[in-house]
């Protein structure tokens, strides 16, 4: 979820080769409700003739290569989804029954589509086997077991929809959705009579409306044959970093030259102290498909407490975080070899000179690619970036050309 605690994004599809981070599958478990209680028709159910009933996705952005193939599984969920849960990216659903399969090139959701009366724009559109819609239609208001006569009765009925990509050798990519959008939706178009002819028009069951659905979003990392595996879990000085966007990896830095600086150098201003890392080429690099994340963000961690702290003097203004002058931002820079590499820099100034002059801790950093930030204690959440969307090899601070450097400029008293 986002910081606000709202579904947002929910990220889909098969991802079978990043040479450098793996291989990822992602799943959506959810569920689409009518807008209201009790629900109607135009007319009677015997007097309604289904065309066709359509499930909606709302695109918004594809990461990793969009000319490879991928197909989508739906099933029917076959348990309850709890719509006041915040499911971890880990948990799944059990579902059964098969309804309906799409294969495509994701290239295809960055377009428009021409239907009968209207265009579409930047939608997955999976059509469902039309007994479903047949059955949905069948069912009459006035009966008082009827499945649209309130919420509890429709989520006996039909408790959501699982979309399963089939690990195919040729997709690889992840495509985001917004769960919130209006166009996220399942629709069913029929006709009915009316003054004697038929008319046609439609019904739309969604997933953001007056009873919000429950929803999973299931993610699965496998980093095993992967350029990273090399280095994840690794003890001791690194001299490559993988930095994946979560749910992905982070790096646990320790700066003890700070410790010697301060006994040499005593109670010193601290003008300036900026952590900053480059990007280093590998041959697993395959940056114009799998691009690096815009945003890198940095905290301590306080292991007394077992907790993470924010850097409040440092990062934030009135208690919002304030990236351009905490920094973390991507940004290019030529690395020794001539490449064009992203480079990221965070300002630790007022965190140095706290230990420094009130003999603060120097508590050891995580280095991530977070989603969601929250900090309950504090009251502070916020986002930063996309779902599975980025990863870089930056250089540690054993690297012998693109060390991971802490450059501070300082005045004595």
């Amino acid at each position: 979820r986002t910081y606000t605690g709202a579904i947002g994004e929910f990220v889909l599809g098969h991802l079978s080769n990043d040479p450098m981070f793996g291989s990822t599958t992602a799943s959506i478990f959810y569920e689409l409700k009518p807008s209201e209680y009790p629900f109607y028709y135009q007319n009677t159910a015997d007097s309604l003739y289904l065309d066709s009933i359509i499930l909606s996705l709302k695109w918004k952005y594809t990461f990793g290569d969009t000319l490879g193939t991928q197909k989508i599984d739906v099933y029917r969920v076959t348990q309850f989804l709890r719509p006041d849960t915040a499911y971890p990216i880990t948990a799944s659903a059990t579902y059964g029954e098969w309804m309906a399969s799409k294969t495509f090139l994701p290239a295809i959701l960055d377009d428009s589509i021409q239907l009968a009366k209207y265009k579409v724009t930047n939608q997955l559109r999976i059509p469902l086997d039309n007994s479903f819609g047949r059955r949905l239609l069948s069912y009459d208001t006035s009966s008082p077991r009827s499945p649209l006569k309130n919420d509890s009765l429709f989520r006996d009925f039909f408790k959501g929809f699982a979309l399963v990509p089939q690990q195919l050798n040729s997709a690889n990519a992840l495509m985001t959705f917004d769960m919130d959008d209006t166009t996220t939706n399942l629709r069913m178009y029929y006709q009915y009579i009316k003054n004697g002819k038929r008319d046609t028009t439609y019904k739309t069951f969604t997933f953001n409306n007056l009873k919000y659905g429950g929803a999973i979003n299931q993610i699965s990392r496998k980093y095993s044959g992967s350029e990273a595996s090399t280095y994840i879990n690794n003890k001791g000085k690194d001299s490559l970093v993988y930095i994946q966007t979560a749910p992905g990896t982070y790096a646990k830095i320790r700066i003890s030259s700070i410790d010697e600086f301060k006994k040499k150098k005593g109670n010193v201003i601290i003008h300036l102290a900026e952590l900053s890392m480059q990007e280093v080429v590998t041959p697993a690099r395959r940056a114009e498909v799998f691009t690096p994340p815009p945003f890198l963000y940095l905290e301590s961690f306080d292991s007394s407490s077992n907790s993470y702290i924010p850097f409040i003097a440092d990062g934030f203004n009135a208690g919002t975080f304030d990236p351009p002058t905490f920094g973390g931002m991507k940004k290019l820079s030529t690395d020794p070899q001539g490449n064009i590499v992203s480079r990221y820099a965070m300002n630790i100034t007022r965190y140095l000179q706290g230990i420094i002059t009130r003999n603060s801790p120097n508590y050891p950093l995580r280095l991530n690619a977070p989603y969601n930030v929250s900090y309950k204690e504090r009251n502070v959440s916020f986002n930063l970036n996309h779902l599975c969307r980025g990863g870089v090899v930056l250089g540690g601070g054993s690297h012998s050309k693109q060390p991971m450097k802490l450059r501070v400029v300082y005045s004595k008293l």
